[in-house]
């Protein structure tokens, strides 16, 4: 965290804390919802309850940020997370676990994080130079990724075992300790023309936000892109988990530890995002692109745990790699007025796919075998690289203009997910 200041390291810590939580309870749920029913699409529900907020929220959510103190906005969320987390593991210790309540908890977890990561990426500029933000957004994604997917899983898996109520206390405590780093971020959060945006009305604030997005050619198709990536990864997502335990035969334990292989990819690929000269951008991000849809495809064709775990530390880099170089795009050449909004508007677009996609997931493995879903997911992230290909590779041009984030890369830097 060298040069990036004491509030990173705050905001950083928060970061960590949380997504260890996260991919805790990530990693519990699915197997707390296999131990109720095996049925694929009953266990894909769960997912579609947990994503469905990014649809009916996101908007909004974006327009709140873009009008409140958003420091104060994030720590007011992780302590009803806290809470609810909380809740869960009173419903689980009370043996009260169904398909039906889970997905009431998951949905209102759900709601929490979408208003929570419609303020997240307007912090970073706030506490950092301009210059500094892609190697900020790299280590954030990196100990996000980290976190959540490489110790939490495993962990989750091992709490399970010990006790199926276990993972969620960590999880209310990790949200109690985020909020408590939070609070002690220093400097004002509230957004430029905040004043002003009540006045203008939720709506009318919601459609500049999509209208400045979709007139943006180059923010409009990281958006669209990273639709059919995060389409894909819901469809594999919704049924991990059997294809783990059924098609892998794999334990609980073993079931964790594959879904932590992502992470050391990502890992790997946050390093390697810091040292991205803009000139590189382009292609990398195509090649992101590529390497998302064929490590899907890898996956769903194997039997073998190494192979998967390889394709998923595949996965992994790529997406790592795409988060932090399109993240540094948004917050680059987006108003901060608008930041909020851009993002929720983003995000409407691209997470609200998911529950379409782990509804979908479901489906095809009901219907044609658990590998189905890999394969077809996969394929569409493909070709939806190939048809971008020509408009990604304009972003090195974007980085390295004047004001760019691209300053970073002499000196060390890159030049936010699939965020």
């Amino acid at each position: 965290m060298t040069g990036l200041g004491a509030d990173f390291r705050r905001l950083w810590l928060s970061s960590a804390v949380s997504n260890l939580g996260d991919g805790v309870r990530l990693t519990a749920l699915p197997l707390l919802a296999a131990a109720v029913t095996r049925d694929p699409v009953a266990v894909a529900v769960v997912s579609v309850a947990a994503e469905l907020p990014w649809l009916l929220v996101s908007l909004p959510a974006g327009a709140l940020a873009d009008r409140v103190d958003r420091r104060r906005l994030m720590v007011a969320v992780q302590l009803v997370r806290m809470c609810l987390a909380a809740l869960l593991t009173a419903t689980v210790l009370a043996d009260r676990s169904s398909i039906a309540v889970l997905c009431a908890v998951v949905f209102l977890l759900g709601i929490g994080e979408v208003v929570y990561d419609a303020a997240a990426p307007t912090i970073l500029p706030r506490i950092v130079p301009r210059e500094q933000l892609t190697r900020g957004n790299a280590r954030l994604f990196g100990v996000e990724l980290g976190a959540n997917e490489f110790a939490g899983p495993p962990l989750g898996g091992l709490l399970f075992r010990l006790g199926q109520a276990v993972p969620f206390v960590l999880d209310a405590v990790s949200f109690a300790a985020s909020a408590a780093l939070l609070s002690r971020l220093r400097g004002t959060f509230r957004p430029a023309g905040a004043a002003d945006a009540p006045r203008a009305g939720v709506v009318r604030a919601i459609g500049e936000g999509f209208g400045w997005l979709w007139r943006h050619p180059v923010i409009r198709t990281l958006s669209v892109v990273v639709t059919f990536m995060n389409l894909a990864r819901a469809m594999t997502m919704a049924v991990f988990v059997l294809y783990a335990l059924e098609t892998l035969d794999l334990s609980a334990v073993g079931y964790g530890v594959l879904s932590s292989a992502v992470a050391v990819g990502a890992v790997a690929g946050s390093w390697a995002a810091e040292r991205i000269r803009p000139a590189a951008a382009g292609p990398c991000l195509v090649a992101a692109v590529l390497g998302h849809g064929l490590t899907t495809v890898a996956m769903g064709a194997t039997s073998n745990p190494w192979a998967a775990g390889a394709s998923s530390a595949g996965f992994g880099f790529a997406t790592m790699t795409w988060s932090v170089l399109t993240a540094a795009v948004r917050q680059t050449i987006v108003p901060d007025r608008l930041l909020g909004r851009i993002s929720s508007v983003h995000r409407f677009l691209s997470w609200g796919s998911l529950p379409l996609g782990s509804l979908l997931g479901g489906v095809l493995a009901a219907a044609y075998g658990l590998r189905v879903p890999f394969a077809a997911g996969g394929a569409a992230v493909v070709l939806a690289a190939l048809v971008a290909a020509p408009t990604l590779l304009g972003v090195s041009a974007l980085l390295a203009g004047p004001g760019g984030a691209g300053g970073a890369g002499e000196a060390g830097g890159v030049s936010g997910s699939g965020s």
